[in-house]
């Protein structure tokens, strides 16, 4: 049961929420770069996940690659539509 709790994006979730709360807490002219930082080393991630779960998919002959661009441009558009709704 443990083991399917704490995975390595679970452990990296905690450590960059646990950074955000410290930097937001005491160093908060630091909080936009901290959040650039957080995008440059998302974005490799992302790469780099969309390529093995690429390979996968021709070994396996499945479509979580498919499902996963699915679920990004999904949360794209939810965090368009909260954009639009909050600045009214």
């Amino acid at each position: 049961m443990v083991k399917k709790v704490f995975t390595p994006a679970t452990i990296a979730v905690l450590f960059w929420g646990t950074g955000l709360i410290i930097i937001n807490e005491y160093y908060y002219e630091y909080l936009r770069y901290y959040h650039y930082i957080c995008i440059i080393l998302a974005i490799p991630w992302m790469v780099f996940d969309m390529k093995n779960k690429k390979k996968k998919d021709k070994i396996n002959s499945t479509e979580n690659l498919k499902f996963s661009i699915y679920r990004m441009l999904f949360v794209a558009l939810t965090l368009i539509v909260f954009y639009f709704v909050a600045k009214q």
